[in-house]
């Protein structure tokens, strides 16, 4: 026994009391065999320190992640914002920059008629009129057309889809403060969409006297917003959204 564990010892034997206090425990003295292989234990469950590092790294982004990972499609709603309306315009006008009327004698007059699932027939109507008078067509709208065309419009709309990576804005009856919303990524796509065809059919009798392929034509806008402050968009309307 060490000079200092005899001391300890007789201490308390003069003092009415058996004390044994673990020599291990005594500071600079050396740990028994049983402490060894507890403090080996230790460390052996203990997780190295870089991968201590990664399981917080990984479960960290992994709640961000569920809490402020969102992918959403959807449908056009009305009324349209302007750059809905100016991607949805430019996609009907480029479906008709190949179109090819039939071959059938200049300077007949023609009335328009369009078919569709959407309530833009308006719209396209006069879109396919302005064109067929680019095509040498008469338009006069007086009831007395020699030719009616009768326009199928398989698609015109648009489509949008979000992309949030972050936090989003949080609030509740239990925290007095508002969170604001808190933008790593974020991507906003809006795609306009128009495809269609034409048929040429004789007023009087209803008889087709010519019909046109389906032409198809789109047009695009995205918002991206980076790091909480940064912001651009790519477009391919034409002029561009100042």
């Amino acid at each position: 026994m060490s000079r200092l564990g005899r001391f300890i010892r007789g201490r308390s034997e003069r003092g009415g009391s058996s004390i044994n206090l673990p020599m291990n425990r005594v500071k600079g003295l050396r740990m028994n065999t049983t402490d060894r292989t507890m403090r080996r234990n230790v460390d052996e469950r203990r997780l190295p320190a870089g991968l201590r590092s990664w399981v917080i790294l990984c479960s960290v982004s992994l709640m961000l992640g569920v809490g402020g990972c969102a992918l959403s499609y959807d449908t056009t709603n009305t009324p349209r914002a302007a750059t809905e309306q100016l991607v949805l315009a430019q996609a009907f006008q480029r479906s008709l920059i190949d179109a090819v009327a039939p071959i059938i004698r200049p300077g007949q007059s023609v009335a328009v008629e369009t078919i569709g699932f959407t309530a833009d027939q308006a719209y396209a109507n006069a879109l396919i009129e302005r064109w067929l008078s680019r095509e040498g067509f008469y338009v006069p709208k007086d009831g007395k057309e020699m030719l009616v065309v009768r326009v199928t419009l398989d698609a015109f709309g648009t489509l949008s889809n979000k992309t949030f990576f972050g936090m989003p804005a949080f609030s509740s009856a239990f925290i007095p403060i508002a969170l604001p919303q808190l933008t790593l990524y974020q991507a906003t796509r809006q795609r306009g969409l128009a495809r269609l065809s034409m048929d040429f059919l004789d007023k009087t009798t209803g008889q087709l006297v010519g019909s046109t392929p389906t032409y198809e034509g789109d047009a695009y806008y995205n918002e991206y917003i980076f790091l909480l402050v940064f912001s651009t968009a790519l477009s391919d309307l034409v002029p561009s959204v100042p």
